[in-house]
């Protein structure tokens, strides 16, 4: 049986966007409440709501909380959690210390828009939560020291940010390519998005 711990590892990692497990999606689930990850999601649109199904994919998460300043938002989001897995979550805050508040919570998920990244981060921190934060980790240089000391700090906790771009294999491979010099002296890179 996976520890808590190791599971939150193996959680992050998952909502980086290297899958470990297959989804599960309809299904209702029981684990003991020793192995039940409890979180809250703060942000529920878009990539935040995105990451919470990807935790949802595992038996051992519940989803405690939901908060969004929106209330379609929040309501919808509530809707989708029950469809996943027969339930609602059993709050729904439009405050997010309410989130960090709840001693129910072992985990936080940070889908907000990136000016509230690093004060979310740290108040969950203090309050003993394992944080997912989506990128980017802060929005200055002075913010993302914050967070790296906060972390250190409470180095018990689990903090990982959304980084699939930096993590994940094929990125990765893109990096030793480049750092092997297969292509030869790197003098220009062009950068553009499809969205």
């Amino acid at each position: 049986m996976a520890t808590r711990r190791g599971f939150l590892k193996n959680s992050a990692i998952t909502a980086a966007g290297l899958s470990l497990a297959p989804s599960v999606s309809g299904k209702v689930f029981s684990s003991p409440p020793s192995d039940r990850i409890n979180i809250g999601l703060i942000g529920c649109n878009g990539q935040g709501y995105s990451n919470l199904r990807t935790f949802l994919d595992h038996p051992q998460v519940e989803c405690m909380a939901l908060c969004d300043i929106d209330d379609s938002v929040l309501n919808r989001r509530s809707a989708d959690v029950e469809k996943i897995r027969g339930k609602k979550p059993a709050n729904l805050y439009k405050d997010w210390r309410k989130v960090i508040d709840n001693k129910d919570i072992n985990l936080v998920i940070v889908g907000t828009p990136d000016h509230w990244h690093c004060l979310i981060l740290v108040y969950a921190l203090q309050a003993g939560k394992h944080v997912y934060v989506e990128k980017p980790m802060a929005n200055t240089i002075a913010e993302c020291n914050i967070i790296v000391n906060a972390s250190k700090y409470y180095g018990d906790r689990v903090v990982q940010i959304g980084q699939q771009q930096r993590s994940g294999p094929v990125f990765q491979k893109a990096m030793e390519f480049i750092r092997g010099g297969q292509i030869g002296k790197l003098r220009k890179i062009n950068i553009w998005a499809n969205f």
